[in-house]
């Protein structure tokens, strides 16, 4: 297997800093962060460089917040000079390893997405009687740094590019698993839950990188060993389509096998099997094989949401190009599913007045 060892020089360069500072900004110009940055750009991407090159950089402190769409979860943001080591990263070990990953894992990868997993999902459907839903439980905070490191090393030879990755999964916060329940597996003794690492921040580009490389060997598992021909992806939420019920119950006994060596469980109530007639709830929408519906769930939190922006403006504390964003977002991921009579609808009863 060929493994890439001189990639540092790649990495450090201005060029590549410069690059990443760019895609770090995207869609966050006008943040604190981003413009403190900015105003003396090139003598601190200097700075961060000659850190990198006599190996004393050390990542900032995380922040966290949480979210409540489409559930409620914490998310850990590293500082924003951090998220450009990031992104440098991500621009060297990107090109490495998308050829190696499965055609059809959706989440977090350029011209794939959410909007084409939905396509690959009905297209399936279509073509098979059954389908097998997974989930992974509590899938980023279970990741365990011990096997992820060795997946980076199948591809990666570089030792300071290797480093920096161990020195970022090594500083995920504790917090991100302190609260979930010890999980032994095969060969732990009592204290092997405790001193064995595991979890990684979904806030970061790194994070959705490793969570994708980590269930990769899954992906080809279930396609080349397990001669699955209709299956997909979509970070750790998968389904696989079959015409055999008994197949598809068997396959289910083989994937808990192989994600226990994985240190992973499935979700005990997200990993059923459904007849193709009755759709699939998937990325926000059900799925039939003529039509979607959005989710009661995700037109739900779409209303909170404007009531919440519809207070703000009246307030004076948001714009109407901050309005218009959020709702833009909503109608083009809406408009993937048979909603215009909704839609139509829905925005009747949305009036926006300022105070």
């Amino acid at each position: 297997m060929k493994t890439y060892k001189h990639l540092w020089g790649k990495f450090i360069s201005f060029e590549n800093l410069y690059s990443a500072a760019m895609k770090s900004q995207r869609g966050k110009r006008w943040k604190p962060a981003t413009l403190a940055f900015n105003f003396e750009l090139e003598s601190k991407l200097l700075k961060l460089q000659d850190e990198l090159v006599k190996g004393n950089y050390i990542p900032g402190s995380y922040f966290s917040f949480k979210i409540y769409e489409p559930k409620e979860r914490v998310i850990f943001a590293a500082p924003y000079r951090d998220r450009i080591v990031h992104h440098a990263l991500m621009n060297i070990l990107e090109p490495i390893w998308e050829p190696r990953l499965f055609y059809h894992s959706y989440a977090c990868r350029v011209d794939k997405g959410t909007h084409k997993a939905l396509d690959t999902c009905q297209l399936y459907l279509r073509n098979n009687k059954y389908m097998l839903k997974c989930d992974i439980q509590k899938y980023f905070p279970n990741i365990d740094h011990l096997i992820l490191k060795q997946i980076l090393r199948q591809k990666i030879a570089d030792r300071r590019i290797l480093t920096l990755l161990d020195l970022i999964i090594d500083l995920s916060p504790v917090e991100i698993s302190k609260e979930l329940p010890l999980q032994y597996f095969k060969g732990d003794d009592l204290f092997t839950p405790i001193t064995r690492r595991r979890g990684i921040p979904i806030g970061n580009l790194t994070s959705q990188f490793f969570a994708n490389l980590y269930l990769n060997e899954l992906d080809r598992w279930i396609k080349e060993k397990c001669n699955i021909k209709y299956y997909l992806r979509y970070m750790d939420d998968f389904i696989v389509f079959e015409d055999s019920k008994s197949r598809l119950k068997e396959l289910r006994e083989k994937l808990r096998k192989y994600l226990y060596e994985l240190r992973l469980l499935l979700h005990p109530k997200k990993q059923e099997i459904f007849p193709s007639k009755n759709g699939v709830p998937f990325l926000g929408f059900h799925i039939y094989d003529t039509h979607r519906r959005i989710q009661k769930a995700n037109l739900r939190s779409f209303k909170n949401r404007m009531k919440i922006k519809q207070n703000q403006f009246s307030k004076g504390e948001i714009s109407i190009a901050d309005v218009k964003q959020s709702i833009m977002a909503w109608l083009g991921h809406s408009q993937h599913g048979n909603t215009y009579k909704l839609r139509k609808e829905l925005f009747k009863d949305i009036v926006f007045c300022s105070a």
